[in-house]
């Protein structure tokens, strides 16, 4: 027999019994069984598989992996809940004995579900990437981190597993992607912008580098609005500009950002006075060095005169007057070549920190003022970089060994390609008649990565609040009693980016809706739903994902369905990511993105005596819709008269001595809502039932209620059954035992043993 009404019962039925992930034991098995009645009754009903398999994947009493792996095959398409199957597999392997079997059971799964679900597959494929691992099958682990890996290239740990087993696999541009899918993911993790700008970088791709460090300094703006941008992110961001054949003129407007907030930084200024030299404005360049030299003069004033710098402690002093040294032994050596002058302050650099920079220093500017044999100890006796392998290839070429010192110059190019040091070396090469040609050529990555990110390799930041819009759509504003309603959170990327939902990402997928009751009952529900959600991964630009949410449920629902006369007002605050913030209120992880709200109507039903006593006579005549709609109201009033009796009214509602009579009746006559004989009247039997869970049943209700324990109908009988054991703990138990042996429903059999187990428990 089937049913899709009655299934959509035993659906929420089950949902209003263990949908919190706390619930364990008989409610589980409980709902479980409810579950399965009502695929029996609608096998096509969405939304019973997943939640069977949540509920089922929960369960520690038995083992449920037949029904999760039946349920999971039905289920899993590529518009799966991912947070839901990912519970499964969890549940799947912990009860695997072996790692062998677990092998078997994530090929088979990856075989049945991997095509189904790019994302999912994806992470079996990782889980057997790292059981091979393990066992240190590199073969098998590459192959399926590989296959991991390319069928999501978000899959960190894939690509973080598949560099520590298969590193020749991983190429430059591939490294450089899974960067710039990092930042993608994440478009306000500081961190990952900086490493996508570094490589960038470090690839030489210096316009992409250039425009990545841009980002991260709107970035750094928006997340530290009173900090100035750190040395980290401004000066490769110059050096990248410089080295870029049309933007060094942004070296000029980053400095000026600098001195806006009082920084001086001799590095910086050098990078402009040698790009205004590539722009051709030698006056600019000649003022900017006189700027330098007259400032790094005024610091060691400053030192020799107080002890220490602006905002240094005096205990600093030797530090600080080391570190301009060095500075300025740097300046005269690269930025602005004096031979004499570089040899002064490197020597005293070096005298006062022997370290292989300041060796390096030292040597280098001895080899410019024709000083070879004194620089050579210095480079062989201190630990290699670049500006010591710059100065060895000078050596060798004094020497006489000229491939070597190619070789050299070579080597310290490839240290930091974009530096002052480097084109030096670059320089050499050419007066040599060489030329230097990168080991990952330039032109071929930057193809590459716009092949697998698109043109437009950085984007231009966009704060949170702008880039994501919530929304919690009710789908009308007023709502009578009776109503089954729900939401569904809207989720919009205004992004130039797809928003991608993950662990890492900009929006992880928890949700989390509070109600505040007002009008004739006030109450305040936190957490009327907490969930996490992965239906999706990718929300494309200017797109939607549409969540949509069972919002009629938990104290919400016991509310609405016990006072139909009360005129209620609900809010709803929808949060996404939230979080406890440091005054104990709840926010948004991204604080910026203000909270959804959505406010409906509940009005009270209105009532009379004469349309009660209408609705009385109608019942047996009524068509199936109307008789359950008046089966619900009926049991809403009796469950409003029980709420109140003995107590100061709560609001205005209508009551009399033959109110209650005249409800209980209209339940428990022959013709009533649970005992007319009608061919179709088992639909109207179950749905009363159920409306009856919230209601105390006296002997009456009880009897009315049993003659259904022998209707020819399962769902009849399994629906008495449930109502009369849970009103009856401990009383029921032979009724129990008899439907377990002789019941011929499974579905029945089923409960009477879920209600058996809940009434040994203590």
């Amino acid at each position: 027999m089937s049913s899709a009404s009655v299934s959509r019962k035993f659906y929420e039925v089950a949902y209003e019994l263990a949908k919190p992930s706390q619930i364990r034991g008989p409610k589980l098995e409980q709902a479980i069984t409810f579950l399965k009645a009502a695929l029996t009754l609608d096998t096509n009903a969405k939304g019973i598989r997943p939640l069977l398999i949540e509920f089922a994947s929960r369960d520690s009493t038995q083992d449920r992996s037949s029904l999760v792996g039946e349920m999971l095959v039905d289920y899993v398409d590529e518009f799966a809940d991912l947070e839901v199957v990912r519970k499964a597999v969890g549940y799947l392997l912990e009860r695997a004995n072996s790692r062998e079997e677990r092998e078997r059971l994530l090929e088979q799964l990856l075989g049945t579900l991997g095509s189904k679900n790019n994302i999912l597959g994806s992470e079996i494929a990782t889980m057997l990437g790292v059981l091979k691992a393990e066992k240190a099958d590199r073969e098998g682990a590459t192959f399926y981190l590989l296959q991991a890996y390319r069928s999501n290239r978000y899959n960190k740990i894939a690509f973080n597993k598949l560099i520590e087993a298969a590193p020749d696999q991983i190429g430059p541009v591939v490294y450089l992607e899974r960067l710039r899918l990092a930042l993608r993911e994440n478009p306000s993790d500081i961190d990952a912008a900086v490493a996508f700008a570094e490589y960038a970088e470090q690839l030489q791709l210096y316009e992409t580098a250039a425009s990545a460090y841009q980002y991260c300094a709107d970035l750094f703006d928006y997340l530290y609005p009173a900090k100035a941008l750190p040395a980290r992110i401004y000066l490769p961001w110059a050096i990248s500009s410089y080295n870029t054949p049309r933007e060094q003129s942004r070296c000029l407007k980053i400095a000026e950002r600098l001195r806006a907030h009082g920084t001086f930084d001799l590095r910086l200024e050098a990078i402009v006075a040698k790009a205004a030299i590539k722009l051709g404005d030698n006056e600019l360049a000649t003022r900017t060095f006189q700027a330098i030299e007259k400032k790094m003069q005024e610091l060691l004033k400053q030192l020799e005169q107080n002890g220490s710098l602006s905002g240094a402690e005096p205990a600093d002093s030797n530090d600080a007057r080391q570190n301009l040294t060095e500075q300025l032994a740097w300046f005269y050596c690269f930025a602005l070549p004096i031979p004499d002058k570089a040899v002064s302050w490197a020597n005293e650099a070096f005298s006062m920190k022997n370290s292989p920079v300041t060796a390096a220093l030292l040597a280098y500017a001895l080899v410019m003022n024709g000083q070879i044999e004194w620089a050579k100890p210095l480079v062989e006796n201190y630990e290699n970089n670049q500006i010591a392998e710059l100065t060895s290839a000078q050596i060798q070429f004094a020497q006489g060994q000229t491939d070597f010192a190619i070789d050299t110059l070579n080597t310290a190019i490839d240290r930091d390609p974009g530096s002052f040091a480097a084109e030096r070396a670059k320089e050499i090469l050419a007066e040599k008649g060489r030329e230097y040609v990168p080991p990952v050529a330039p032109g071929e990555v930057l193809a590459s990565l716009e092949a697998g990110i698109g043109e437009t390799l950085v984007p231009d930041f966009m704060p949170p609040e702008e880039a994501i819009r919530l929304q919690l759509d009710m789908r009308g504003d007023t709502f009578p009693y009776g109503s089954e309603f729900g939401g569904t959170v809207v989720i919009t990327n205004h992004s130039s980016e797809p928003l991608v939902i993950s662990d890492d990402g900009l929006f992880k997928g928890n949700i989390r809706i509070d109600a505040e009751i007002s009008g004739d009952l006030t109450r305040t529900i936190s957490s009327l739903i907490f969930t996490r959600i992965q239906a999706a991964f990718l929300v494309e630009p200017e797109r939607s994902i549409l969540i949509p949410l069972r919002i009629m449920t938990g104290e919400l629902r016991r509310i609405l369905l016990t006072y139909p006369q009360a005129s209620l007002t609900i809010e709803f605050t929808l949060y996404i990511d939230p979080v406890l913030t440091s005054d104990g209120s709840i926010a948004n992880r991204l604080t910026q993105i203000q909270p959804g709200k959505v406010r409906i109507e509940r009005p009270g039903v209105e009532l009379a005596t004469q349309y009660l006593r209408d609705q009385f006579n109608s019942i047996s005549r009524d068509k199936i819709e109307q008789k359950i709609k008046t089966a619900q109201l009926f049991t809403g009033l009796l469950m409003e008269q029980h709420a109140m009796a003995g107590k100061e009214p709560l609001y205005k509602h209508m009551s009399a001595d033959w109110v209650a009579p005249l409800l209980r009746s209209a339940l428990t006559h022959e013709s009533g809502l649970l005992r007319h004989p009608g061919p179709n009247e088992w639909v109207v039997k179950v749905y009363t039932m159920v409306e009856m869970l919230g209601l105390p049943l006296d002997h009456e209700l009880i009897k009315a209620v049993a003659e259904n324990l022998n209707h020819s109908k399962w769902p009849v009988r399994m629906m008495a059954m449930y109502l009369l054991a849970t009103k009856q703990q401990g009383v029921f138990d032979k009724v129990l035992d008899w439907t377990i042996q002789n019941d011929p429903s499974p579905s029945v059999r089923d409960m009477a043993a879920a209600l058996r187990r809940a009434s040994l428990e203590p």
